[in-house]
């Protein structure tokens, strides 16, 4: 499974079908668009990843930790919205991430951490980043390497 695989995967088969997620954005740092409102709840895919190489070649099963946000739009410097911002993008990743449990079969997940969120960008939002770490078999390994080199 490639990495483009593993967004779309989260994407299509996960956060977009959704009820409450109104959209999914990829990106290094989330600044929401300045000529309109993003529609919210939406899911924001965060680059980079982290990717810890199995050292064992031929086992070919990587760790790799990918972030996602639940962002949910709130009042400006408000703190019980901002909460309740929290709570509601808790009660959506719970169903992302459990929905993702089952419907895995290219990765599994190994782990899950979480921290919430506010006032994340020019956006006042509040919401729940987690951080899965999976574990997913590596691209390319020593057979196929005739593909990639001389």
């Amino acid at each position: 499974m490639t990495l483009e695989e593993l967004k779309d995967f989260w994407k299509d088969t996960i956060c977009l079908p959704n009820k409450k997620v109104m959209d999914f954005q990829v990106g290094s740092w989330y600044d929401a668009g300045v000529n309109h409102k993003q529609p919210y709840p939406l899911v924001w895919w965060e680059m980079p990843y982290s990717i810890a190489y199995n050292p064992d070649f031929p086992k070919r099963l990587d760790t790799v930790v990918c972030s996602l946000s639940v962002l949910i739009d709130t009042k400006p410097d408000s703190i019980p919205d901002s909460h309740y911002g929290a709570s509601q993008a808790k009660e959506i990743g719970d169903a992302i991430i459990t929905k993702a449990r089952l419907e895995a079969t290219e990765f599994i997940i190994q782990s899950v951490n979480a921290v919430s969120v506010r006032e994340y960008s020019d956006d006042e939002v509040a919401g729940i980043r987690y951080d899965v770490t999976i574990q997913m078999q590596r691209e390319v390994c020593e057979t196929e390497l005739t593909e990639y080199y001389d």
